[in-house]
């Protein structure tokens, strides 16, 4: 493709998500119209807002684990400390909440500015991840699944993700073993594929996880605790609420938006996110108002946990700075 194609095919790009943003903004104008406002509003001004609360302590309850998982992921020799990864997820979490769609580029990048990783070790960093949270998600969808009958939409999607985490997998496992020979097949090709392959050979050495059982069955459970935690979350904002705290129910939610809040389609899952817990709720026979009022509250809960970690960040960082500046005085 020429230079000029290729410039007018970004603004083309742009154009479809600014019109696909437009289109989700409009019909979540059109839904919002049609709740019982009225009602939302008495069941938000009757909810206990002290539990509300504690659901924002209990989301960020789950964070430690997130740092541990990550460190964890993170190659031996180069292991960022508990504070720098802190700040690396931090920020990640708060990127992820306001704008998803910078995914891949917002987690690897402050892993490599904040985490101080080379560009193989980050990337190998997020690959672990992207791989543990699936296992996580499908864990909870199947346990979803068990306790109540979920709609056709969430089975189907258990089984497309099933497949999707269990192809990852073994193809980790048998790259994970493969960086020496890619350096020796390296070796006899020109300078410029030997520099490509090392890079990937680089992060195939940095998958260490997937050569250590029992460093991956650690990762595996700090995810599945932090999964436990967004659970607990959602039952606390039940209480707050005034739905009566079920723990079939907080697990239906959780797996529905581990569905739902995949795709990067709006700004901090807007819309998507309360659409995804209302339906969940209305599912298992919530009224209209307490659902929409329990969808509030937990997006509400859970941005309010990502200030709460900005906030952090705006201790650690200064004193992180000074620290950085005395070790490199004379």
């Amino acid at each position: 493709m020429s230079a000029p194609d290729s410039a007018a095919a970004k603004p083309s790009r742009r154009l479809w998500w600014i019109l696909g943003w437009c289109v989700l903004a409009v019909l979540t104008a059109i839904a919002a119209y049609a709740l019982p406002w009225t009602d939302v509003l008495a069941a938000l001004a009757a909810a206990k807002w002290h539990w509300a609360i504690f659901a924002i302590v209990v989301s960020l309850a789950g964070w430690p684990f997130w740092i541990l998982q990550w460190q964890l992921l993170a190659p031996k020799a180069l292991r960022p400390s508990f504070g720098r990864m802190a700040q690396v997820t931090a920020l990640s979490g708060a990127a992820n909440t306001s704008l998803p769609m910078t995914g891949v580029v917002a987690a690897v990048g402050f892993l490599i500015v904040r985490g101080r990783l080379p560009a193989s070790a980050a990337a190998s960093v997020y690959a672990g991840d992207q791989l543990v949270t699936g296992i996580a998600k499908v864990g909870t969808l199947t346990l979803a699944a068990l306790l109540v009958p979920v709609p056709d939409w969430i089975r189907s999607g258990l089984l497309g993700l099933a497949g999707v985490v269990a192809v990852f997998t073994v193809a980790l496992l048998v790259v994970a073993h493969g960086g020496g020979w890619i350096r020796v097949f390296a070796a006899k090709r020109g300078p410029r594929v030997a520099q490509a392959l090392g890079h990937f050979a680089d992060f195939i050495d940095h998958l260490e996880p997937m050569r250590h059982p029992g460093l991956g069955l650690a990762i595996v459970v700090l995810a599945f605790a932090k999964a436990g935690m967004e659970v607990l979350m959602v039952m606390t904002v039940q209480i707050a609420v005034g739905i009566p705290p079920s723990l079939p129910a907080a697990v239906l939610v959780v797996a529905a938006l581990d569905l739902a809040t995949m795709a990067p389609v709006s700004p901090g899952h807007l819309g998507v996110f309360e659409a995804t817990v209302i339906l969940c709720y209305q599912y298992l026979g919530v009224p209209l108002p307490l659902a929409t009022a329990a969808a509030l509250v937990q997006h509400g809960v859970v941005f309010l946990a990502s200030l709460v970690s900005l906030a952090y960040l705006g201790w650690a960082l200064p004193r992180d700075e000074r620290g950085e500046r005395r070790l490199d005085s004379p």
